[in-house]
């Protein structure tokens, strides 16, 4: 389980043809199906030529039904006529690091007297050389940031290619900026001529989709929530294009050289939802086919007493797989409490928080050898008091860990809050800076989890279940960064390593948020 690791942030875009049809109940609907992807706040800009504020932007702190008022009706349609309009883009997020209040929260929007310069944007990922370019904006006298925020040194940099008097080519525009940005970077923007910008960096770290129907052109960063819309004939926006929209019409470009593609392979292991299509390939699929090889790797006697249990929500495929496989029960054990607020656990215990989160079934674990499987071992804080509490209160006679996720050995600076290798677990345990660990130091660490066993996924297992070979990015495993910003701060955060100095990654990220 990611144990207090997030993703940063969903985007949601949509452009109708009909300029009366209101577009606000249509990214309320797309960011509810991407909820997954950022509980802390939610937001839409909308665009009508009609209004004295053309760009009209709405955004809060809560989950998209909080913001949205969705419980009280009359509220939520009252917000819908608010922001009203024929086109506009959305955003939840999570947050990396920083704070947690409102002017945080996305979309970001600069006003300006020229229509196309003025406009919102938001953002999913990480500007991995953030402190640089933020140094070389506030180098100049005139320039003045508020916040500590990656998000917005984007949108002084996109104001910049925008200064000129004439109305720039967008491809020329989002070119210059991938010369200057390194690192994870989707954008949705949209300006006050009601112009759509959909932009996916040149190594496709994170997914997104885009689809059309009779009404318009939507675009979403998972596929769900594009079919969820009704749109089933959905396209990925390919690493380094350009998606324009306007008036529910659309067109893409090419704003970068091919590079070699590096999708996280967290995607599909923890972060997308589970009935996802990421580049063409299924996030429940992928994960079952983790689940048959976590079930080829099993090397201990099958008993009668022996049952697969799923750590809720993202291992249960894997789970399912795998007892199919073995041919031993599939149960579980584990019931999430799916109505437990974010402020009701905020400030407990890791023990009350377990507990608090998951119920126990002690009449299925009770003397009951387990095999639970779970996504991934980060700082091992939260899995460790879920295996005491099945065997304490539930009874369970064993306990052994199945991870469908190899060891990670590296931190990530591509948008997963894990910014530091100290932080880890597991590069504790070896001396191996990188790569796949030995049976020795699995069961070092089994032990000390309080676990009878543990086995991790295999780097050739994950890319078999994945299926793209070399186009996905490992570098959490095997410490190959795919950017030059990435290799220069894994160097720092090794030699903070390997010297025992207590690093909090600010040197690496600063305050950002998605």
């Amino acid at each position: 389980m990611l144990e207090n690791v997030y993703h940063s942030c969903g985007i949601a875009a949509v452009s109708y043809k009909n300029k009366k049809k209101n577009v606000a109940p249509a990214l309320h609907k797309l960011l509810i199906n991407m909820q997954n992807r950022g509980q802390l706040s939610a937001g839409i800009t909308t665009f009508d030529d009609a209004r004295p504020h053309i760009l009209k932007t709405y955004k809060d702190i809560g989950l998209v039904k909080e913001v949205f008022r969705t419980s009280q009706k009359f509220k939520m349609k009252r917000i819908y006529k608010l922001f009203n309009g024929s086109a506009g883009i959305g955003h939840v997020r999570y947050a990396t690091a920083g704070s947690n209040d409102k002017s945080y929260a996305q979309p970001f929007e600069r006003q300006h007297g020229r229509k196309y310069k003025w406009f919102a944007m938001c953002f999913n990922g990480t500007i991995t050389n953030y402190v640089d370019l933020k140094k070389q904006l506030m180098k100049r006298d005139d320039y003045h940031l508020i916040l500590d925020s990656d998000t917005e040194v984007i949108m002084h940099n996109l104001s910049r290619e925008l200064r000129h008097d004439k109305k720039p080519n967008p491809v020329h525009v989002f070119k210059n900026l991938s010369k200057k940005f390194d690192g994870a970077y989707n954008i949705a923007m949209i300006n006050a001529l009601g112009e759509i910008f959909a932009v996916r960096d040149p190594l496709g770290f994170r997914p997104l989709v885009w689809g059309e129907n009779k009404e318009g052109v939507f675009v979403a960063s998972e596929s769900s929530a594009l079919i969820n819309m009704g749109i089933s004939d959905f396209k990925d926006l390919e690493p380094g294009h350009l998606l324009y929209a306007k008036d529910g019409k659309v067109k893409i470009s090419k704003f970068a050289n091919n590079k070699k593609p590096k999708h996280c392979m967290f995607e599909w292991i923890y972060f997308a939802n589970v009935s996802s299509v990421i580049d063409k390939k299924s996030v429940y699929l992928t994960r079952r086919r983790l689940g048959k090889e976590l079930a080829k790797r099993e090397t201990r006697k099958i008993t009668n007493d022996h049952i697969v249990v799923p750590v809720p929500d993202t291992s249960k495929p894997a789970a399912e797989a795998m007892a199919f496989e073995l041919g031993i029960p599939l149960m579980e054990g584990l019931i999430r409490n799916r109505y437990i607020g974010r402020t009701f656990i905020e400030g407990e215990s890791r023990v009350h928080l377990i507990k608090n989160k998951f119920t126990i079934i002690r009449e299925i674990l009770k003397d009951k050898k387990v095999f639970l499987v779970d996504d991934s071992i980060v700082r091992a804080t939260t899995v460790k008091e879920i295996i005491k509490y099945i065997k304490k209160e539930g009874g369970a006679k064993e306990v052994h860990l199945r991870i469908t996720c190899p060891a990670i050995m590296g931190p990530c600076f591509y948008g997963i809050d894990m910014s530091t290798k100290s932080e880890l677990l597991v590069p504790h345990y070896t001396k191996a800076f990188c790569g796949e660990i030995s049976d020795k130091t699995s069961e070092k660490i089994a032990k000390d989890l309080g676990a009878n066993s543990l086995t991790y996924m295999t780097h050739e297992g994950l890319r078999n279940s994945i299926g793209l070979k070399d186009k996905i990015c490992m570098a959490c495993l095997d410490c190959k960064y795919p950017t030059k910003e990435g290799r220069k701060f894994y160097q720092i955060s090794l030699e903070n390593f390997l010297k025992g100095k207590k690093d909090t990654g600010r040197v690496l990220k600063a305050e950002k948020v998605c």
